[in-house]
């Protein structure tokens, strides 16, 4: 059984950047509104947050944007009316195209398999499981990068107050291929591909390590 999931999408659509400036527009943000923990899952007392990141950054066709989900959507509702420019390695960049989407779509498990790209390098691995990954054979590495993605899966539906019905019945199959990324001067392994899996995944949310600062973004792959 799958559940309605609302989301707020505002894009800055005459804003070009590259991924690698995503941190930066984090950055850019979390001082903008350095009062509200949701821009930067920083607690006012001064600890992380791990909750389910309530707004995230993304790149949707090279301009940067932010989705909210819960009470992120309120928050970005200030963003649309209240930022008129940004400020991105030292500069001033003014917006004079700003969209906003509300968007409603499924998510949770399903009968058939739905497929799906990752628009963004997937971040599977950590520096723990990184060194064991690559001592494994070619097909025990697959058979674990389809175990850490049904793990995703069900961290991402409890960061969504979703509840799998039955998680052994998930199923996956995907084909991955390799990339390295610097992610804060580590190089860190992480990949691409296409995937179909029994579990409705609305567009643009990510999974993996480090979705919410634009990692593992998720495409629908129409047939």
């Amino acid at each position: 059984m799958t559940q309605k999931l609302r989301y707020l999408i505002v894009r800055f659509g005459d804003v070009s950047m590259n991924a690698s400036d995503l941190p930066k527009l984090r950055g850019f943000f979390a001082r903008k509104f350095s009062e509200d923990h949701l821009f930067h899952n920083h607690l006012p007392c001064g600890s992380q947050s791990y909750a389910f990141p309530r707004v995230q950054y993304r790149l949707i066709d090279g301009s940067p944007a932010l989705i909210g989900f819960r009470e992120g959507i309120d928050v970005l509702k200030k963003v649309f009316f209240e930022v008129d420019s940004l400020e991105i390695n030292g500069l001033t960049i003014s917006v004079n195209e700003r969209q906003i989407t509300l968007r409603e779509a499924e998510l949770g498990q399903c009968s058939n398999p739905q497929s799906y790209s990752f628009a963004s390098p997937w971040m599977a691995l950590n520096q723990d499981n990184d060194r064991e990954y690559f001592k494994l054979s070619q097909s025990h590495q697959h058979e674990k990068l389809l175990s850490i993605l049904k793990g995703n899966l069900v961290t991402l539906s409890k960061g969504l107050d979703y509840t799998i019905p039955d998680r052994d019945g998930l199923k996956a199959e995907g084909n991955f291929r390799q990339v390295t990324v610097n992610f804060h001067n580590i190089p860190m392994h992480c990949f691409y591909g296409d995937f179909s899996v029994n579990f409705m995944i609305p567009e643009l949310l990510g999974l993996g390590k480090q979705s919410a600062r634009g990692f593992g973004v998720v495409r629908e792959l129409r047939r």
